[in-house]
């Protein structure tokens, strides 16, 4: 493509092309019926819409619109789940809002069931209502309030919409408080990027108190700056939909988890994280492992689950962080930084899942429960079962419990509670440790690309507490 100072206009048309016509096309491919070789021709558009987003000269990677830039390299959050759902299945017939299952009668279905499947809910074809149909589908990565996404969010989504019914949540009222919390995002934000900039990163580990400490404060920042970041422009967009009356506030369940439940590398990606990638890493892994005829339930199953999810993160982080790298940081450099950070991932959670495994069964030997043999089962059963869902929700997170023993009284139940009390404290100073360690190759690769001499639009902090800033 060009650059924009030969022929400005139409360079810059061109540039600016393949970013409004990525997702007109992604929301508008579930628009007509299904027809042989849909996949391939949403998979072959999407890709190479997506290649010359990435390479346009538009915006400039110079000065202040290299945020701009970035930002909208991160757009495969929303197009990596319409590929999935697009190419692996036939929405039109095994999708559904779990507010209008198939058999409702709100709207006439076109479509008839595959084999196998129950019937799907998309209305008519080729109509105004089929077309919103897919613009909602479209613009839910997390899939909220559709009968394929995740249990946890779906159950916050009903809760909000009970606490709607009694009146304890109301539009307005749900809109403020999305605005305060950007808000206050926004002031973190905006002193985490005037902390970057005086901060000084090491050029890579080194058993200095001095290095290391610089090291754990600058992934403590890039933590803040990612977790601000994202919840400030989820609450705005939370804020806008509901505020215009597009949606509720029951389809914004928060994006993010509780940090107490960060005390296995499982639960931090799985119940603290967000889980925008969540359902198609799910698809495309639950495609490999049956192609492969794999135990759906094994570990092996498992690990390519994991596996799957953290190589697609792996691909998209290159890709995205790649677009703001020309001219700031070696390609190759960014690849090894972002592949070693993510794929380090799945081997920890398998190390970790194996650890817990033997220390349920040889520490915490079960005792025999009191109840009818039908109720029995092996200890972490229940979590291995549940091991099939991948890295994007958690299954061990509750630790080594569920493992069928009777319920300790008196001076055994202090004790267990004092145990299980250090083993979670245990599990948070491992999970400290792994990220303080294998954090340092993402932090690396933004900060190769100089992310950090980026700044916030205007500096509340800067103004405030930065004299003659």
């Amino acid at each position: 493509m060009p650059p924009l100072s030969a022929n400005p206009p139409t360079a810059l048309a061109l540039g600016i092309l393949p970013h409004i016509l990525l997702p007109l096309v992604l929301a508008l491919a579930y628009f007509p019926p299904p027809f042989p070789g849909r996949a391939l021709l949403v998979l072959v558009l999407a890709a190479l819409l997506q290649w010359r987003c990435a390479v346009s000269p538009w915006p400039p990677n110079t000065g202040d619109t290299r945020a701009l830039r970035y930002g909208l390299a991160c757009t495969w959050l929303f197009v990596l789940p319409a590929v999935e759902r697009l190419v692996l299945h036939t929405p039109e017939r095994e999708f559904w809002r779990v507010d209008n299952p198939p058999g409702h009668p709100s709207d006439a279905r076109t479509v008839p069931a595959l084999e196998g499947k129950r019937s799907g809910s998309s209305p008519r074809e080729w109509s105004w209502a089929k077309m919103w149909w897919g613009v909602r589908l479209f613009v839910t990565p997390r899939a909220v309030g559709w009968n394929f996404g995740s249990r946890a969010i779906n159950a916050q989504r009903v809760g909000i919409l009970e606490t709607r019914r009694r009146g304890e949540v109301t539009r307005v009222g749900f809109v403020l408080g999305c605005l305060v919390r950007a808000f206050w995002c926004y002031l973190v934000w905006d002193g985490v990027m005037l902390a970057e900039r005086k901060l000084v990163i090491p050029e890579g580990w080194a058993w200095d108190r001095d290095v290391v400490g610089r090291i754990l404060f600058s992934e403590l920042l890039m933590v803040l700056v990612t977790y601000c970041g994202m919840t400030m422009q989820f609450n705005l967009g939370a804020a806008i939909g509901v505020a215009t009356g597009l949606n509720g506030p029951e389809e914004w369940p928060p994006l993010f988890g509780s940090v107490v439940d960060c005390y296995t590398i499982n639960n931090v990606w799985g119940n603290f994280w967000h889980q925008y990638i969540r359902q198609p890493c799910l698809g495309f892994s639950h495609y490999i492992v049956n192609v492969l005829r794999i135990p759906r339930r094994s570990s092996l199953a498992y690990l390519i689950h994991l596996t799957t999810a953290f190589a697609i993160s792996t691909f998209f982080h290159i890709l995205s962080v790649g677009a703001v790298a020309p001219g700031y940081y070696p390609l190759a450099n960014l690849i090894s930084d972002m592949s070693i950070f993510f794929m380090l991932q799945p081997i920890a959670t398998m190390v970790e899942v194996a650890v817990m495994k033997l220390f349920s069964r040889y520490v915490l030997a079960p005792q025999p429960v009191q109840a009818d043999s039908k109720t029995e089962r092996k200890p972490n059963e229940q979590q291995m079962a549940g091991l099939a869902d991948g890295h994007a929700e958690s299954v061990v997170s509750g630790g080594v419990e569920g493992t069928g023993e009777t319920t300790p009284t008196g001076k055994a139940a202090i004790l267990r509670s004092i145990g299980a009390a250090l083993c979670r404290l245990v599990g948070y100073v491992w999970v400290f440790s792994w990220f303080s360690f294998s954090g340092w190759w993402f932090v690396k690769g933004y900060a190769g690309v100089r992310m950090q001499d980026w700044q916030v639009p205007f500096s509340i902090v800067g103004k405030l507490v930065v004299p003659g800033y």
